[in-house]
């Protein structure tokens, strides 16, 4: 069974682009604060096998988000209008405009 969202706009909307676009810039912010933290330490070192395995981990992320950009793009404008849609009908409901 297949679970979809309808935007503010009323189109279909799939939850999957949005949930794996998600988990892949998680997956490359932990890889990549991880790979940092590796380089910046002076104690605890990861081995090269660990770094090369993060670096491959950050690189796969990231080109699964470059792929899904404009699903993401498209996602984020309609969640920004929903949002100044919602903004607008509650000023007008505490401020209401008569015209006439």
């Amino acid at each position: 069974m297949e679970t979809a969202v309808r935007s503010a706009n009323g189109t279909p909307a799939s939850t999957d682009a949005a949930l794996l676009g998600l988990v892949s810039a998680v997956a490359c912010a932990a890889a990549g604060s991880w790979l940092g933290f590796s380089f910046l330490s002076r104690k605890r070192r990861l081995p090269v096998a660990g770094q090369l395995f993060l670096g491959v981990l950050a690189g796969c992320a990231g080109m699964v988000t470059w792929k899904k950009r404009q699903a993401e793009m498209d996602a984020a404008h309609n969640l920004i209008d929903h949002v100044h849609d919602v903004r607008d009908a509650r000023w007008l409901k505490k401020n209401p405009v008569a015209y006439g």
